[in-house]
C-alpha cells in the first residue's frame, strides 16, 4: 500500500507554493509558533482529508484494489497532472525571474499563530491539486481490502510524507533561531526563481507513473 501512497505524496511537496509561504512564515515575529501551527494546519488537513475520503468511499460502495473507480480516478489524476506540469512548464518564468505570487501572500507577512494554521488549512482544502492528491491516496488506500491498523497506518504516512517539504525549513528555524534568517530568505528567492522546473518534473513523472498504474491495473 506504500507504493501506492508514496509517490502522490512526493507530488504534494512539489509544489512551491505552500514552501513559500512557510518561508515567509518562518521570517515573521513569534516564527517557530506559527511555523509549528502552518505545518499542523497542513499535516492535519492532509490527513483529515484522507480519513474523510475514506470514510465516505466505505459508507457508500466497497471497492478492491483494482477496482475501476480507483483505476479510473488515479488514469483521471494522472492526466491532469501532467497537463498541469505542460501548463506550468510553458507558463514559467524567464532565466533569472522570479514568478508572481498571489496578492494574498500579504497575509504571512503579519501572521499570527492562528492565521498560520488557516493557511495551512487553506492550502490543502481549497487548493484542486493537492485535495484531488490527497482523495485519489485515500481512494486507493480504501479500496486497499487491508485492516483498519493498515489503512490508518498508509494515511498517517501519507500526511507525514507530504508534509516532509515544510518540515525542512521548520526544522532549520527551530535549530538555528534567528541565525536561519539569511538562509530561509535564500530559500525563498531560490523556489520563486527555480522552483518551477523541479515542480513541473515531479508532477509529469507521477503523473504517468499514476497513468500506466492505471492501465496496467
Amino acid at each position: 500500500m506504500s507504493a501506492a501512497v508514496i509517490p502522490l505524496a512526493v507530488a504534494t511537496i512539489a509544489s512551491p507554493l505552500p514552501l513559500v509561504i512557510l518561508l515567509l512564515v518562518l521570517l515573521t515575529p513569534h516564527a517557530v509558533r506559527n511555523g509549528l501551527a502552518f505545518a499542523t494546519g497542513w499535516a492535519g488537513s492532509l490527513l483529515g482529508v484522507g480519513v474523510a475520503t475514506v470514510l465516505a468511499i466505505h459508507a457508500g460502495a466497497v471497492l478492491d484494489e483494482r477496482s475501476r473507480a480507483v483505476s479510473g480516478l488515479e488514469a483521471v489524476l494522472g492526466v491532469g497532472l501532467v497537463c498541469v506540469a505542460v501548463r506550468e512548464w510553458i507558463r514559467r518564468p524567464g532565466d533569472g525571474t522570479a514568478a508572481s505570487v498571489p496578492g494574498w501572500l500579504t497575509l504571512a507577512h503579519d501572521c499570527t499563530a492562528q492565521r498560520a494554521l488557516g493557511l495551512g488549512v487553506v492550502l490543502v482544502v481549497a487548493n484542486p491539486k493537492t485535495l484531488a492528491l490527497t482523495v485519489t491516496a485515500a481512494g486507493a488506500v480504501a479500496g486497499s481490502g487491508a485492516s483498519s491498523g493498515t489503512r490508518a497506518w498508509a494515511l498517517v504516512l501519507f500526511a507525514v510524507v507530504g508534509s516532509a517539504g515544510v518540515a525542512v525549513p521548520l526544522f532549520l528555524r527551530i535549530a538555528l533561531g534567528s541565525r536561519a534568517d539569511g538562509t530561509l530568505s535564500r530559500w525563498r528567492m531560490w523556489l520563486m526563481t527555480h522552483g518551477t522546473p523541479g515542480a513541473c518534473a515531479v508532477l509529469g513523472g507521477v503523473g504517468c507513473l499514476l497513468v500506466a498504474r492505471a492501465v496496467t491495473g
